[in-house]
């Protein structure tokens, strides 16, 4: 993935810790609301880690919004993303030879969910 593109999970992150910060929840509050540990939560909201769906859906009951409305956010900055030419794309899973045969560098992709970060945070004031 080359440093101009981004990852659904770690939109979605940035998204989560925006939202997270406006209601005034600490990291450790909102892993405690959705039954994970400090770490685990910090690796999903850096987009390190990839949400599942029973995650997306404990984070907004955490944050006391609608589903609905969290994945309308999602879109919306998924959007926002790519008119201003950063792709969002789903990263290839599987061990790390597999990555590194397909050009995936990990350095690149947390540059580009760095990038995404800044632009949401842009984007959201």
């Amino acid at each position: 993935m080359s440093s101009d593109q981004t990852t659904f999970s770690a939109v979605l992150g940035v998204v989560l810790a925006n939202l997270r910060k406006m209601k005034g929840i600490e990291q450790g509050e909102m892993a405690r609301k959705m039954g994970v540990s400090q770490a685990s939560y910090s690796r999903l909201e850096s987009g390190k880690s990839s949400f599942s769906v029973d995650q997306l859906y404990l984070a907004a009951q955490a944050l006391e919004i609608d589903g609905a409305e969290l994945t309308h956010r999602l879109n919306r900055a998924v959007q926002q993303l790519n008119v201003n030419g950063v792709p969002v794309i789903a990263p290839l899973r599987g061990n790390a030879t597999k990555a590194n045969e397909s050009g995936v560098d990990p350095g690149s992709m947390l540059m580009g969910a760095g990038l995404a970060a800044l632009l949401i945070g842009m984007l959201t004031k």
